[in-house]
């Protein structure tokens, strides 16, 4: 029986978590089902796959006055635009300000809320007293009670143990990954084939922590070339190519910039390396491994230690440069073999179905 599938997010700009929810809903609509994307504002990068409606549902108030009530207002302009479709077998909202908006509107008891990072790091890091205060009270009104989709273990442990949030349900479904068209893209060209280097793939910002894996580079017995895929503000990139600087790294450090295909230069490099204070759940890690590039991360809170099992397990490190530079060198010395079996967990028709329970 063919269901109908609502993906409520706060605009479409192109990240991670919105290419993850396009992902779903075409998978999910190639199957047959209705599925829909409700947009909650005017921001569209990415395109709608074909076979998947789109629900226009942006706040269009005056932007001087639109802070004034926000939540509520965006709440009640959803239910107008749910009221004109049919009832939703599965609502599943993604993105914390989509999650609010939610949590205030008709379907907040019957949605699916996804959380896709570590909450006591994203929401509370660094924050103390009345602003914390606020900040866990506002989290709280959003998930407890309420149906939760955690993307790790590590996620739905930090909801619950760390923050105190106890969900009506707690389901925990991984990232899904095309990994035939992941492949593909693989072999494109790339100007780094059979050079020997190390790469990282993400943005350049505090959570990421460049300063830890540049010093783990220096400290490794590795003496390849680092590759760095990635953007962020210009005065964060700067920071990184201070570090780089200060390390006397100038000459083994490259700066690739943003790709649009990050997978060539995964592919050919001979390990990916993630240095992260926390994640969600590290979609690159399954991405390089989806390449056959061994992997080393952090074993930071939500999602490496998940990934990374078994014999891939020699990969993670404490959350220190000598510990991350000892994972590279043992890597590096007896690449673990990466086996389907250990992949299949993450393949994108295995995780539609996961979503498509949640509708019975």
């Amino acid at each position: 029986m063919h269901k109908r599938i609502l993906f409520v997010i706060d605009g479409l700009s192109g990240g991670g978590a919105e290419k993850t929810v396009l992902r779903l809903a075409d998978q999910i609509a190639r199957l047959g089902h209705v599925v829909s994307v409700a947009n909650l504002k005017d921001v569209q990068v990415l395109p709608i796959p074909e076979g998947v409606g789109l629900i226009p549902a942006f706040d269009t108030s005056p932007r001087l006055l639109r802070k004034m009530g926000e939540v509520g207002r965006r709440a009640r302009i959803l239910d107008e635009h749910l009221a004109r479709h049919d009832p939703w077998d599965l609502v599943v909202s993604t993105i914390t300000q989509s999650d609010r908006v939610v949590a205030r509107s008709s379907v907040a008891t019957t949605a699916w809320y996804r959380l896709a990072i570590q909450p006591s790091a994203e929401h509370l890091k660094d924050h103390r007293g009345l602003k914390r205060f606020r900040r866990l009270r506002r989290m709280r009104a959003t998930y407890a009670s309420r149906n939760v989709i955690a993307i790790s273990e590590g996620v739905r442990r930090d909801l619950v143990e760390n923050l105190g949030i106890v969900p009506a349900r707690a389901e925990t479904i991984y990232n899904g990954f095309d990994i035939d068209s992941i492949r593909a893209l693989a072999s494109d060209p790339c100007a780094l084939e059979g050079q020997d280097y190390l790469v990282h793939v993400g943005r350049f910002d505090g959570q990421k922590r460049h300063d830890r894996l540049l010093g783990a580079f220096a400290r490794s017995t590795f003496r390849g070339q680092l590759v760095l895929v990635g953007t962020g503000s210009e005065r964060q990139e700067e920071r990184v190519r201070e570090w780089v600087k200060e390390r006397g790294l100038a000459s083994r450090v490259e700066f690739s910039g943003f790709q649009l295909n990050p997978y060539p230069f995964i592919r050919h490099a001979r390990a990916l390396v993630l240095s992260s204070d926390y994640e969600g759940f590290g979609r690159v890690l399954v991405e390089g491994l989806i390449c056959g590039t061994s992997v080393v991360s952090t074993d930071c809170p939500s999602g490496p230690a998940e990934i990374l099992t078994g014999d891939l397990a020699i990969g993670l490190s404490d959350l220190t440069e000598e510990s991350l530079a000892a994972a590279i060198d043992r890597v590096l010395a007896s690449p673990p073999t990466i086996t389907e079996s250990s992949l299949e967990r993450f393949a994108i028709d295995s995780i539609v179905e996961c979503y498509l329970a949640l509708a019975d």
